[in-house]
């Protein structure tokens, strides 16, 4: 029986852009937990069309300061997300690198100024009202994501530090800086919702 054999030893052996499977299954990701947020904000918009006092009015005025600061970072952060995604196109190492630092930096930095310092000075618990509970839904479920999205950069990063890196690593280093846009990018609403919407005057008031 005669085999038919086909010469694919001029094909690439993988790729680091949208022909990669991987790279579709991440954007299919995204728009799971895309969806999820969404159906936060929405379960936020029908309590506050249901509830006349909303915020209520235990609820103190948020120090915007700080809040403020790490939205901007978070989305200035975007950047070194940008500079990894367009060096993994060269395979520029350095480039890479330093931008995951600068990733990892503004990620821990983040993270201790949500919980370390804006969470615990609230000012109401998860449990006091239907308002505190749906905003720490929301906290938490973005906090996941942004620990997802440090820690997958950190790990990439010691990867990179100590074993040869491969085309497949490069588009691991893609995706990972697709998922920063989106961790970044969704908390903008939410952080209007949670600390600039109390400044504004209170149904019913």
């Amino acid at each position: 029986m005669t085999q038919r054999v086909l010469d694919v030893s001029a094909l690439t052996e993988g790729t680091a852009d949208s022909r990669a499977l991987i790279w579709w299954g991440n954007l299919g990701m995204l728009a799971i937990e895309g969806s999820m947020f969404a159906m936060a904000m929405a379960t936020y918009l029908y309590l506050r069309s249901t509830n006349l006092d909303w915020p209520p009015s235990t609820v103190p005025k948020p120090d915007l300061i700080m809040p403020t600061i790490n939205t901007v970072m978070l989305l200035l952060s975007c950047i070194a997300a940008f500079v990894i995604d367009r060096a993994s196109i060269t395979k520029n190492m350095l480039a890479i690198r330093i931008g995951h630092v600068i990733s990892l930096v503004v990620g821990f930095t983040f993270l201790y100024i949500q919980y370390g310092i804006i969470v615990p000075n609230l000012g109401y618990k998860w449990s006091d009202h239907a308002y505190g509970s749906i905003i720490w839904t929301i906290i938490g479920l973005h906090t996941m994501h942004m620990v997802a999205a440090t820690g997958e950069t950190a790990l990439l990063f010691v990867y990179g530090l100590f074993k040869p890196v491969v085309k497949k690593h490069l588009l691991d280093f893609r995706c990972t800086a697709v998922y920063w846009y989106f961790v970044a990018l969704v908390w903008v609403p939410f952080y209007f919702i949670i600390f600039v919407e109390p400044w504004m005057q209170r149904k019913g008031s």
